[in-house]
């Protein structure tokens, strides 16, 4: 039987259309659900990433942050140590009195007293010197610790709290006449260095009046070896700090 033309024709579309019905199903079917799958696990690989990049931001952010903070505690602790550190009051003490000029004759330890967490002890030191500079050196205590415009602080030492100063003119300057600068005084300067309290718990009370502390005493404007200690129990106040002046005569209050 020979085919005419046209039925040859329509074998040839027909034989076209299941070619390419074939090529779709059996190879562009298979790659579109591939592709429909591989989009989908993107999706979710894409959601893993961005879940860990949080999480690391996070956990960058919580490094820094504690950084900040131990550098924040370490300079904080400058000013208000975890101890008394005696030793490192009077060094201090002694470099305030080399920079003013004036001599360091004596650092006595009286009372503490707890504030909360804070202990504030009670210094008793003598200066000797011209007038102008025994007040430098006063200013220099009150500055160690300081404000800036931004309320923020600024720690060059030890927090110091000044209670009270006595003035009085040296025996050589007693017949002299008015004041001037070139008038020897001896200053007692009665201070309180603070500190954190030891175990972070305040105690109930001060030491008792007259209770000997452990006390640093340095004489011709040397600095003693750190240890160095003598048991001269003063009498203060149990409640901590004294606060009132004592006027002196022929000296500035």
């Amino acid at each position: 039987m020979k085919l005419s033309k046209r039925d040859m024709i329509l074998l040839a579309v027909i034989g076209a259309i299941a070619v390419l019905g074939g090529a779709y199903w059996f190879v562009v079917k298979p790659a579109k659900a591939e592709l429909s799958a591989q989009k989908d696990e993107l999706v979710v690989i894409q959601g893993e990433t961005a879940g860990l990049r949080d999480t690391l931001s996070r956990l960058e952010a919580t490094a820094t942050g504690e950084g900040a903070r131990v550098a924040e505690r370490l300079r904080l602790a400058k000013a208000i140590p975890d101890s008394v550190e005696t030793p490192g009051v009077v060094v201090q003490l002694q470099r305030l009195a080399d920079r003013a000029n004036v001599e360091l004759t004596s650092i006595k330890t009286n009372t503490f007293t707890d504030y909360g967490a804070i202990r504030g002890t009670e210094f008793e030191v003598r200066v000797s010197g011209r007038f102008f500079d025994v007040d430098d050196f006063l200013y220099r205590l009150h500055r160690q610790v300081s404000v800036d415009e931004r309320d923020r602080p600024v720690i060059g030492g030890r927090l110091f709290a000044t209670t009270s100063v006595d003035l009085t003119l040296s025996q050589a300057d007693t017949t002299g006449g008015g004041a001037d600068d070139g008038d020897m005084v001896i200053g007692t300067v009665k201070v309180v260095a603070f500190s954190s309290v030891p175990g972070g718990v305040a105690s109930s009370a001060a030491v008792a009046p007259g209770t000997p502390v452990a006390a640093t005493t340095t004489t011709g404007g040397a600095t003693p070896a750190p240890g160095t200690t003598t048991n001269e129990p003063t009498t203060a106040p149990a409640g901590g700090a004294q606060a009132t002046a004592t006027p002196s005569s022929g000296g500035t209050q």
